[in-house]
């Protein structure tokens, strides 16, 4: 997070004063929950992987690093690093691939809390036509003096 903010021009002295113990905590509470997810996903591809076989082929993690390398150009570029980056990432697509092949699943509608608001889906439609007739009069005046001109 805090490269973000040096990548959109913040300087560092700012960053610094944002650094501190309650701001910290804040950050951590609301990212746990996504690191939690990422990690369980990161788990179950890598098992997949393993129970199935999958392996990533040299010439295609060669292959991306050579772009990775490219697009760096002079800049930094830590080759391990990255390397374990490219295959992790390729594998996980193969898994995914492996998943979508060889699943059969059923899509189940479950009616949420609220369910459907058919009231509010109206007022949407209703101010969609509106905004649809608004721009075709604007239209049609646009191109009523070029018709007199003419």
């Amino acid at each position: 997070m805090m490269t973000d903010f040096r990548d959109n021009g913040m300087a560092d002295e700012e960053i610094k004063k944002m650094i501190t113990p309650e701001n910290f905590l804040k950050y951590k509470d609301i990212e746990k929950p996504d690191i939690v997810r990422d990690f369980k996903v990161s788990m179950a591809t890598d098992e997949i992987a393993r129970l199935e076989g999958i392996e990533v082929p040299a010439n295609a993690v060669d292959e991306q690093m050579a772009n990775l390398r490219k697009e760096a150009g002079d800049g930094e570029f830590d080759e391990n690093r990255m390397r374990a980056s490219v295959e992790s990432t390729l594998q996980r697509r193969q898994v995914y691939d492996f998943l979508t092949e060889h699943s059969d699943l059923e899509v189940e509608y479950v009616d949420e809390e609220g369910g459907f608001d058919e009231n509010l889906m109206n007022q949407l439609a209703e101010e969609s036509l509106q905004r649809e007739k608004e721009l075709e009069e604007k239209q049609a005046a646009a191109a009523a003096p070029e018709e007199g001109e003419a």
